[in-house]
């Protein structure tokens, strides 16, 4: 299967694209305004998180299950805690926020990386003590997970995105096994409603700066909320000022 023949959910068509006309997702930084497919911007993914936006197309999620695509590993220790009905809890950070069921599912079919057992790691990794090489390989097996909560934490291994629990699971190995769940899932494609922040684009400067803000305690947001406020007052005045001076004249 191409990539060129899977369908894009809308909110992914809307994304910013590279040269080749590959769209970028919402947690891949720019650098000289060229996207880092290989790395993954923890600023990004905190304003996501905390946000509850789509780390692929960048819109908000609306309330209920989150999603997330997991290795091989990861989904048969899922699998068979659903299977015997039992609660999986995992209380370890990640550097992978989730998204739109529409929108993992597109990625897992896309991504070089998670498309197929061959697929090969772009960049190496050693966020929380993974010591994930670079060339390693997916390997066998995959899924898509929803999770009932997630949230941005501070954990003794380092700040993260921590999951909840797993209450639905689309195992598939290859990027075609998921050709018939994109399809059904286009239907009611959630990417379609909604717009993605400029701070999400290409923009990193924009970013730093909705990072900055987010990083503001109440107290200092509201004291920025009320210097716009005063500044969108003064600058109302001299509006009014100058036209009058203009009637008078």
């Amino acid at each position: 299967m191409r990539v060129t023949d899977i369908t894009m959910p809308s909110g992914i068509a809307e994304r910013p694209h590279d040269d080749r006309g590959y769209p970028v997702p919402a947690i891949t930084p720019w650098e000289d305004g060229v996207p880092q497919f290989a790395n993954t911007n923890m600023r990004r993914v905190f304003l996501c998180v905390e946000e509850r936006r789509c780390t692929v197309c960048g819109k908000e999620m609306q309330p209920g299950p989150v999603w997330r695509v997991v290795d091989g590993d990861e989904a048969e220790m899922i699998n068979a805690v659903l299977d015997v009905g039992k609660e999986f809890l995992n209380t370890a950070p990640t550097g992978e926020a989730p998204g739109h069921r529409t929108c993992m599912i597109y990625a897992a079919m896309v991504c070089p990386f998670l498309r197929s057992p061959e697929g090969r790691r772009g960049e190496a990794s050693d966020m929380y003590g993974a010591n994930l090489p670079k060339g390693d390989a997916r390997g066998a097996g995959g899924a898509i997970v929803a999770y009932n909560d997630y949230g941005f934490e501070q954990t003794p291994a380092g700040p993260g995105v921590v999951y909840g629990t797993p209450i639905e699971i689309i195992n598939y190995n290859r990027a075609e096994d998921l050709q018939d769940e994109l399809t059904a899932a286009l239907v009611t494609d959630e990417t379609a409603s909604g717009k993605a922040p400029v701070w999400l684009g290409e923009d990193e400067q924009l970013m730093e700066s909705a990072f900055r803000r987010a990083m503001l305690s109440p107290a200092e947001q509201r004291a920025l909320e009320a210097q716009k406020r005063a500044a969108q007052a003064r600058k109302r005045q001299q509006k009014q000022a100058k036209a009058s001076r203009k009637k008078n004249r």
